[in-house]
């Protein structure tokens, strides 16, 4: 009888130590370039507009891309404005952009 209740509490404690293990490795997702708190950020899909490689757009499903403008700041003064790659919001009095 002791000896079947130890052998069960024993491949319980072993099935419960295999599966932490293999969870993730501990210390190797902070040391890899690109990788913040164990996340890989890859493009994936959005509604909103967001700015990308390509400049400003949206992706409602996987494989479309709609070029789009984000939300216009509040206040006076912004206009939209294209200067080489960069796109955006840019404020004509104080010479900036948002974002």
């Amino acid at each position: 009888m002791k000896f079947s209740i130890l052998g069960a509490t024993a491949a319980v404690a072993l099935a419960m130590t295999a599966t932490v293990a293999s969870a993730a490795p501990g210390a190797g997702l902070g040391s890899k370039p690109g990788v913040a708190s164990g996340l890989i950020q890859v493009h994936g899909v959005h509604r909103s507009c967001e700015l990308g490689r390509a400049g400003w757009h949206r992706s409602p499903r996987p494989g479309l891309r709609i070029a789009c403008r984000p939300p216009r700041p509040r206040g006076a003064f912004w206009m939209w404005r294209s200067e080489g790659p960069r796109h955006g919001w840019y404020h004509r009095n104080e010479k900036r952009w948002w974002k």
